[in-house]
């Protein structure tokens, strides 16, 4: 079971129960990713909708590699990420968010090596994400598990904020 730490809910990836995303978890992910975001990065309302414009076009795609994860502590929705594919061997991620109260306990990285192995498994050869630059602990994840910036676009104005856009990607 979780333990209290540092005045904080402890959490081990051990404790981390992973499935494919169930009746529910789309909307969950969408409106994690919009108080998330508001919270953390005083993102507007705009980003969530934009969140659930790329879930709807996400479950249309066709392919049966396309994955929707999300991870559970407990009875309680922790984190989520998304795999599709892309032409040219390429596989891209997407939804990865792990709810503030369970980071830097192995939630991330447990789900991006699911995502990861899915991938090798399929005989993918690279995998693309895209990420903010305001993101500072997920693009320290990225980094160490070996991801590189491939492009940086600066000065983006969305969300009612300024950042800028980065595009990372990992070969297999």
């Amino acid at each position: 079971m979780p333990t209290q730490a540092n005045g904080g809910l402890r959490v081990t990836a051990s404790e981390l129960m992973v499935r494919t995303a169930q009746e529910g978890d789309h909307e969950w992910i969408v409106a994690a990713h919009g108080e998330v975001y508001a919270t953390e990065f005083g993102f507007d309302g705009s980003f969530q909708d934009s969140i659930a414009r790329k879930m709807h076009a996400f479950l249309q795609l066709p392919s049966t590699f396309n994955r929707v994860w999300v991870g559970w502590i407990g009875d309680k929705r922790a984190a989520s990420i998304a795999i599709s594919d892309r032409p040219g061997d390429v596989a891209f991620l997407n939804f990865v968010l792990v709810l503030p109260q369970y980071r830097g306990r192995g939630a991330g990285h447990a789900l991006m090596k699911i995502a990861l192995d899915h991938a090798r498994a399929h005989s993918l050869k690279e995998v693309q994400l895209e990420t903010y630059s305001c993101l500072v602990e997920a693009r320290a994840l990225y980094r160490r598990l070996g991801f590189h910036t491939t492009e940086i676009v600066p000065g983006q104005k969305a969300f009612g904020q300024t950042f800028q856009q980065e595009f990372w990607a990992l070969g297999l």
